[in-house]
């Protein structure tokens, strides 16, 4: 994410001009359109467009659809934004953190107890179940995204920006609706995809929406209120709150709990907020190995599986347990990437908590790396304050949900998760163009002046 202009671009959107029929042009005397160099620029401008609007409009039903389609989405629209990367285009800090981060995973294979000794790369699931060569593909198709949609023009990112927000507030009414009644509509849908499943796997894929659109949730709520609409704004916290309490999903309440202070913390103390924030995620990564163990020790997995929590906080105790305890015979290089699928009895998949899994699989040096890319992440956002501290407190807000709900539920590689990190930045970047749009043109747009 980057600051005013991390979040987006400058451009001008692309403006047709000429003389126009009624205006004394008749239609075989009307002027050309623009050929050449300025055709060229112009067509992808429009191309650039049509990606903006396909990510607002496939990222609401994508949610409610099937979470997993975040990946191929995320991926083919950066594979088509590939025509838009010109040679003034440079990645950012970020990026370059994260590549460090890639060829340290792809080194660490040669360690891993979990790379194939001799994979066939002529089989698609020899070559799919390699997390090392998707990590490529992955990095380079959605930073591709991320930096074509920052280039998107203010006047375009005002209507996307508006198309996303209203998109979310329906998927909270309907996971609302669903988590009411049981998922009856997405269960109709997959048998009209002749794709039938049991009504407690429906209901569980439904929710999922619930960790995706408190990812989304303060960036919506600053955008529908500068467009005047508070009841659309009601709509998206109250759907969101009844359909994840529930789902009874933890990780998105816990998520949407610590946001919803973060937001007013840097409304409130500006920069001080995001400074903490930065200590805060370094802390984290950097002690993760050393609180699972005292916390598991703290509370034994029998004493909640008695009565302190649900069963399902017994078992990321019992598995950060085991995980903290082979951090500590490994932590300089990790037992190598994937190495969490190693012990299948004692670890299903993946730690559930990014830093554990990093320390893990990658060492101190993963650690490090992830901690450093946070940090630069939060000076960024913190870069934002003077300028539209309002945003930055959304901004914060986003990370401050992806990196709770990682600490609590899914892999750190998961490729749909990554990609809903990406649109993310994307949606953070429309939302923080929308405003520096000219409050004339956006009227026009909305129909009313714009708010704060």
């Amino acid at each position: 994410m980057n600051n005013p202009a991390i979040f987006g671009g400058e451009m001008g959107g692309p403006t047709l001009s000429g003389p126009t029929v009624g205006e004394g042009a008749s239609l075989s005397s009307r002027a050309p359109g623009p050929t050449g160099p300025r055709g060229l620029a112009l067509g992808l401008e429009y191309w650039r467009d049509a990606l903006a609007y396909m990510v607002v409009v496939l990222t609401p039903a994508i949610a409610y659809v099937g979470n997993l389609g975040f990946a191929p989405m995320a991926a083919l629209l950066g594979m088509g934004a590939l025509v838009l990367i010109g040679r003034k285009a440079s990645p950012s800090v970020g990026v370059a953190i994260l590549l460090a981060l890639l060829l340290w995973a792809l080194a660490s294979m040669s360690w891993s107890p979990a790379a194939p000794l001799h994979p066939d790369f002529h089989r698609y699931k020899s070559v799919e179940a390699l997390t090392g060569i998707k990590l490529v593909f992955e990095l380079a198709f959605y930073t591709t995204l991320v930096m074509a949609m920052r280039q998107v023009s203010d006047a375009t990112a005002a209507r996307v920006s508006l198309i996303l927000a209203l998109g979310l507030a329906a998927l909270a009414a309907l996971t609302a609706v669903e988590a009411v009644d049981g998922a009856v509509l997405y269960q109709w849908i997959k048998g009209a995809a002749h794709q039938k499943t049991r009504p407690d796997l429906a209901a569980r894929n439904v929710a999922r929406a619930c960790y995706v659109a408190a990812v989304f949730f303060w960036p919506a709520v600053l955008r529908l209120r500068r467009a005047h609409l508070p009841l659309l704004v009601a709509v998206l916290v109250v759907g969101l709150g009844v359909s994840a309490t529930l789902f009874k999903v933890d990780s998105p309440i816990l998520a949407l709990l610590l946001a919803a202070g973060v937001f007013a913390a840097v409304q409130a103390f500006g920069r001080g907020a995001i400074w903490v924030l930065l200590i805060g995620a370094v802390v984290y990564f950097a002690s993760a190995p050393l609180v699972a163990d005292y916390a598991t020790h703290l509370f034994h997995p029998h004493a909640v599986a008695a009565g302190i929590a649900k069963q399902s906080w017994a078992v990321r105790l019992d598995i950060w347990r085991f995980a903290s305890g082979e951090i500590m015979q490994n932590p300089l290089r990790g037992w190598g990437l994937d190495a969490s699928r190693s012990w299948p009895n004692n670890i299903p998949l993946h730690p559930h908590d990014a830093a554990l899994q990093l320390w893990l699989e990658l060492g101190v040096a993963g650690a490090a790396l992830a901690a450093l890319f946070w940090a630069w992440l939060f000076v960024r956002i913190g870069a934002m304050v003077e300028v539209d501290r309002n945003m930055a407190a959304a901004a914060a807000a986003a990370a401050t949900a992806y990196l709770t709900i990682g600490a609590l539920s899914f892999g750190v590689w998961q490729e749909w998760w990554l990609a809903v990190g990406a649109v993310a930045v994307v949606a953070c970047n429309f939302v923080a163009a929308s405003r520096r749009y000219d409050d004339a043109l956006g009227a026009q747009f909305t129909g009313l002046p714009l708010a704060d």
